[in-house]
């Protein structure tokens, strides 16, 4: 090898053809109570959340992973199904495989997704940091425990959060430009309170332009863990999100232009990601242009795997685009939705490219509705228990008698959406619903090509399992 970074909490595996590294963690912070994991002989920490296990490292070359688990093993399942992988046994509590470049998977055990599944989190080395002596960094150190940290940034900043650092509170900027959070280290959550303001998120930066947050990872968020408010120019590459929280939906895009969002894994209750347009911003500020690529989700019990919506205020959502991403579960709700609580035209939204292995509710969900997260929702327990909706959506509400008009003039329009090279090769067959409001403010232009479902191309509505309602010109090819 040319090049590699040494550093002081780093561990290092270098033969012919592979090259491990890993991190010390902080004393106390890795667990080996469920899972311990080797990698070309090398111990690699691993680290516990209520609802999985992970272990972070980088490697080049081949790596072989050999995993002993407190549990009884009969059976495991590797996933993103695509990778190919497959494990050989070799014990009662243990098995290797191996990985011929970095993937982020879920080793799954005896087919219950609940009993502390493991996420093997492998990227490649770090080719460059920042320069620690930098004024402008701001450097948390490998090894170390950071307890209780409130970091509000300012314009040109960088946080490196070193391998082997947990860094345990938030970070957050207002209005600041050249912001980038970085590293291979860990955000902690677990003492965040889930309170109004910063304290419940990871990273929350409003009013910013030209942001990076790169490669690290967030540990048991409580809320929403990465989210920006109507910021331009912003990319979220390779970072990894293991959560089980109400409200942690992973990536929040509020109101946003120009967003690049690549290679991330997220397994959360909510949302893994929400594209939204509310705030008490003009109308006339739009999200525009965001691209989500090469990701992997598994979105649990709430919200859904993939979303659009429900806070969508702004005059135009458009230039959306999702593509080759793995979804793995979707233990309920949708997998590809677009939810429009607001008076937005919603246009030119992509799925392309989608591998679906486990959806349990719905597969595409395009509605328009009154609910209580619109501009017009009612919030009321009273009211919310009295007028809930009651079936396929979460928080859509009925209109109280003689209050149409009203609520109508919230509604927007969903039209010119495309799903291409959808591919569902696993579980049931899910449900899709299409629902515009009426007649006027209704869904028109979907285009599904090429659906297929355990290899078997779907070209019918019946087949599909399809439902619409005030949907004009939907098309299945």
């Amino acid at each position: 090898m040319k090049r590699i970074l040494f550093v002081a909490s780093l561990l290092l595996s270098l033969s012919a053809f592979s090259q491990v590294t890993t991190w010390k963690a902080p004393e106390g912070f890795a667990s080996e109570k469920f899972y311990q994991v080797k990698v070309n002989g090398i111990q690699i920490p691993v680290f516990d959340t209520p609802i999985a296990s992970y272990a972070v490292l980088d490697f080049l070359g081949e790596a072989e992973v050999e995993i002993n688990t407190m549990f009884d093993v009969r059976w495991v399942d590797i996933r993103p199904l695509r990778t190919g992988l497959r494990p050989e046994y070799t014990g009662d509590n243990s098995f290797k495989f191996k990985m011929n470049s970095p993937e982020n998977i879920s080793l799954e055990l005896n087919g219950r997704i609940r009993q502390q599944p493991l996420f093997i989190l492998a990227g490649k080395p770090e080719l460059s940091r920042p320069l620690k002596s930098d004024k402008n960094v701001i450097w948390f150190e490998g090894g170390r425990l950071y307890n209780d940290v409130k970091l509000e940034l300012q314009d040109d900043q960088t946080v490196y959060i070193e391998g082997g650092a947990v860094v345990q509170g938030y970070i957050f900027a207002k209005g600041k430009k050249n912001i980038k959070i970085c590293g291979k280290g860990i955000l902690d959550g677990s003492l965040n309170k889930n309170t109004v303001g910063n304290e419940n998120r990871f990273i929350s930066l409003t009013d910013c332009e030209n942001i990076k947050i790169e490669d690290i990872t967030l540990h048991n968020g409580t809320t929403w863990q990465v989210a920006l408010f109507h910021c331009n120019n912003a990319e979220i590459n390779r970072i990894k999100i293991v959560s089980e929280s109400g409200s942690d939906d992973g990536m929040d895009i509020f109101r946003c232009t120009n967003v690049v969002v690549d290679g991330v894994f997220a397994h959360t209750k909510d949302d893994c990601v929400a594209i939204k347009s509310g705030g008490e911003y003009p109308a006339k500020h739009p999200t525009d242009h965001i691209l989500v690529k090469n990701c992997t989700f598994w979105n649990s019990i709430w919200g859904n795997a993939i979303e659009v919506g429900f806070e969508l205020y702004s005059n135009e959502v458009k230039n959306i685009r999702f593509e080759n991403i793995d979804v793995i579960h979707v233990e309920d709700g949708a997998t590809m939705s677009i939810h429009n609580a607001g008076q937005a035209n919603v246009h030119d939204v992509v799925f392309e490219n989608i591998r679906v292995e486990d959806s349990r509710q719905k597969l595409f969900d395009v509605a328009i509705f009154f609910s209580q997260w619109g501009p017009d929702g009612i919030r009321d327990p009273g009211f919310i228990k009295k007028n809930y909706l009651n079936g396929a959506w979460d928080g859509v509400q009925k209109i109280p008698e003689g209050q149409e008009a009203y609520h109508r003039q919230f509604r927007g329009t969903i039209k010119d959406i495309v799903f291409k090279d959808i591919q569902v090769v696993g579980g049931l067959m899910p449900f899709s619903v299409f629902h515009g409001f009426d007649k006027e403010k209704n869904v028109t232009g979907v285009k599904i090509i090429n659906l297929t479902y355990m290899g078997t191309k779907l070209t019918d509505h019946e087949g599909a399992k399809i439902r619409q309602q005030n949907t004009e010109n939907l098309i299945i090819k």
